[in-house]
């Protein structure tokens, strides 16, 4: 799939960041690449791939939640703010 310019334009409007002529071209490439390259993997068979939970096979040790409330007040925290509407 290819970017042209007016898409780029728009997803550079959306994220909020402006791009130069150049740019542009450059993010249209790199999009339809990116794009490209996800129709590619899409045609990869991984019917009998039976998949990955955890790349380096260690594990993930739980802890216990631990209750911070009680230790900083709402004004404490408050007082370090320039502005507050509460």
């Amino acid at each position: 799939m290819l970017i042209d310019k007016k898409i780029t334009k728009k997803i550079a409007f959306l994220a909020r960041i402006e791009l130069n002529d150049k740019e542009e071209e450059e993010f249209s490439k790199d999009l339809s690449n990116i794009l490209q390259w996800m129709e590619d993997l899409k045609k990869v068979d991984v019917k009998n791939i039976e998949p990955i939970r955890n790349v380096n096979d260690s594990q993930l040790f739980e802890r216990e939640d631990l209750d911070f409330s009680k230790t900083i007040d709402q004004d404490q925290i408050l007082s370090n703010a320039p502005k507050k509407k509460w």
